[in-house]
C-alpha cells in the first residue's frame, strides 16, 4: 500500500476546519497505549461548561445507511455496484463505500477511473491501516484464541468475509468500470475487505433515529469504563460531544467516552481489539450442536431457525444461563414432540413442530415456556443441564490446554507474535476460564437439586424398573422414527 494513501492526524483540525467540524477544548494527540485520542487543553471542572459541545460534527458528515443511498444517486458507477453487489445489508452496504474510497486512495492520480468525491474521500486517509481486532490477527496470533468463544466466531467471521470478497469479484469482473478500479494490477485484495469490515465494527455508533454510523472526529474517541464524555444528536441532527455534568479531568486529561456498558470480554476483543476489565459484563456465548444421533436433529435445526447457542451470564455472585435451542434439542416424540409436513396454498410442503398436538412451529424457541405445564417438565429441565454441564466442562478443557508462554517464545523471538494480541487471549481466557468454572459449580448444583425433585425421582425409578417408556436423560430414539434431513 503506498504510503501516500494516509494522512498524518496532524491533518485532522484542517480537514475538520474545511468541513465545518467545530472543536472546542480539546485536541489530537498521542495517548499511551492508545495510540491517538482527543486529550483536553484545559482544566474540567465538574458542571463547569457542560453544555458547551468539545466536538460538533453536521449531520451530513455522519456515514449511515443513508450517506450510502445519497451517494448511489450522484455516482452512476456506485448506483450500479450497489444493484449488482449490495442492498444485502447495512455492513455490506457500507463496507462497499468504504472499499471504494479505499482502493482509490491507494491508487491516486494514476488511476484511469475516479470515483466522485465526497468530504470521506479524505477523511478514510486519516483511518488507521492496522486494527487489533482479531481478523486482522496473523494466523499464529488467531491460534492464542483457541480454546475461547471467540474460535469459532473469529472462524466463521474469516469464512464469511472471505466469501463475500470472493462473490464481489465473481459479480463485479464484468464491469467495465469497477474492473478496473478494483482489480486491475490487484488494486483490491481480501485484506482491504477484512479491514474495511474491521473500521466498520470499531468504529461505528449506534445513533438515535439514525441507526448504525460512523461520525469522523467522534471515532477518534477513545473508550473508558468511566468516561469523561458522551454523545448525543442535538437539535439540528448534528452529533455532538459532551461533558458529563459531574467529570472533573486535569490539562492533558484525556477525553474518552464509552463504547457499550453490557458487551462481554469476547464481545469487546471481537469489536474493538481490546479488553476492558472493568467495563465488561461476566458473560459468554458457546455454540450447541444437535445430538449427532438424533435422527430429528435437521428437522429441529430448520424450525429453530436461529442461531444455536447458550450463553451464561454471571452478575453479583448470581450466575444464569440462556438456550432456548437446548430445550428443543433434548425434546423427543415420547415426550409429546412430533414434527409433519404440511402443503400450503400453493401445494409446496411446510416442516411443522408440533407440541402435545399443538402447532407451536412459531415458538420453537420458546419451549421452555411450553413445558412448563408438562408431568416431567423437571426430567426435561435436567436433561438441559447435562447437557450444557457436559458442553461446559468439553469447552473448559479446550482452554485449559493453552501452550505455555516457553512454546511461545521462538515465535515472539520470530516476530510472529505481538505482544498485545498475547495480553488480550491472556485476558480473555482468565476471564472465561473463571466465568466457566462458575458455571460448572452451578450446573453441578441444579443438576444435584433437580435429582431429588419428585418428578425426577420418581420418573428414574420407572425407568429403572422399565415400568415407563419415556425418553432418559441420554435422549434415546426408536429406530423406527421419521428422518426428516
Amino acid at each position: 500500500m503506498p504510503a501516500s494513501s494516509q494522512l498524518p492526524l496532524d491533518a485532522f483540525p484542517a480537514w475538520a476546519r474545511l468541513h465545518d467540524v467545530a472543536l472546542a477544548g480539546i485536541e489530537l494527540q498521542h495517548v499511551d497505549g492508545k495510540g491517538y485520542g482527543f486529550v483536553l487543553n484545559s482544566e474540567l471542572q465538574a458542571g463547569q461548561d457542560a453544555q458547551s459541545p468539545w466536538l460538533i460534527v453536521p449531520r451530513e458528515l455522519v456515514f449511515s445507511s443513508e450517506t450510502v443511498q445519497e451517494y448511489a444517486k450522484v455516482d452512476q458507477n456506485f448506483k450500479q455496484l450497489l444493484q449488482v453487489v449490495g442492498h444485502k445489508s447495512v455492513r455490506i452496504d457500507a463496507m462497499l463505500f468504504l472499499l471504494c474510497h479505499l482502493v482509490h486512495s491507494q491508487r491516486g492520480q494514476a488511476s484511469s477511473r475516479s470515483i466522485t468525491p465526497t468530504p470521506w474521500t479524505e477523511y478514510v486517509r486519516f483511518l488507521p491501516r492496522s486494527i487489533p481486532t482479531p481478523t486482522m490477527w496473523s494466523e499464529p496470533e488467531r491460534l492464542l484464541l483457541k480454546g475461547t468463544s471467540l474460535e469459532a466466531a473469529l472462524e466463521a467471521k474469516l469464512s464469511t468475509l472471505a466469501d463475500e470478497f470472493d462473490n464481489l469479484g465473481a459479480q463485479t469482473e464484468t464491469m467495465p468500470f469497477w474492473n478496473t478500479l478494483l482489480w486491475e494490477h490487484g488494486a483490491a485484495s481480501l485484506d482491504d475487505w477484512v479491514l474495511v469490515d474491521a473500521w466498520f465494527r470499531s468504529r461505528c455508533l449506534e445513533l438515535p433515529q439514525v441507526g448504525d454510523a460512523m461520525v469522523p472526529g467522534l471515532d477518534m474517541v477513545n473508550h473508558s469504563g468511566s468516561p469523561s464524555g458522551f454523545y448525543e444528536v442535538d437539535g439540528n441532527a448534528d452529533v455532538v460531544l459532551l461533558a458529563r455534568p459531574d467529570c472533573a479531568a486535569p490539562c492533558g486529561g484525556e477525553v474518552a467516552i464509552s463504547y457499550g456498558q453490557n458487551k462481554s470480554a469476547a464481545e469487546m476483543l471481537f469489536s474493538y481489539g481490546f479488553i476492558d476489565r472493568d467495563g465488561t459484563t461476566h458473560s459468554l456465548t458457546l455454540p450447541l450442536d444437535p445430538f449427532p444421533d438424533d435422527p430429528l436433529a435437521k428437522a429441529k435445526v430448520h424450525v429453530f431457525g436461529r442461531p444455536r447457542t447458550f450463553k451464561v451470564t454471571r452478575d453479583d455472585q448470581r450466575l444464569e444461563w440462556q438456550s432456548p435451542f437446548v430445550h428443543l434439542m433434548c425434546l423427543n416424540e415420547e415426550d409429546g414432540l412430533e414434527f409433519r409436513i404440511v402443503q400450503d396454498t400453493g401445494g409446496k410442503g411446510q416442516l411443522r413442530l408440533l407440541w402435545q398436538g399443538d402447532d407451536v412451529t412459531g415458538r420453537a424457541s420458546d419451549l421452555e415456556t411450553l413445558v412448563q405445564d408438562h408431568p416431567l417438565c423437571q426430567v426435561f429441565r435436567l436433561r438441559a443441564v447435562a447437557v450444557l454441564l457436559e458442553r461446559i466442562e468439553t469447552q473448559l478443557a479446550k482452554l485449559k490446554g493453552d501452550p505455555s508462554d516457553d512454546k511461545r517464545q521462538p515465535l515472539i523471538a520470530a516476530g510472529l507474535l505481538r505482544e498485545e494480541c498475547i495480553a488480550a487471549a491472556r485476558t480473555l481466557r482468565q476471564a472465561e476460564t473463571g466465568l466457566l468454572e462458575a458455571a460448572v459449580e452451578a450446573l453441578e448444583s441444579e443438576k444435584s437439586t433437580l435429582l431429588t425433585h419428585d418428578q425426577v425421582v420418581a420418573y428414574l425409578g420407572a425407568m429403572e424398573d422399565g415400568r415407563n417408556d419415556e425418553a432418559p436423560l441420554g435422549t434415546t430414539h426408536n429406530e423406527g422414527e421419521d428422518d426428516f434431513s
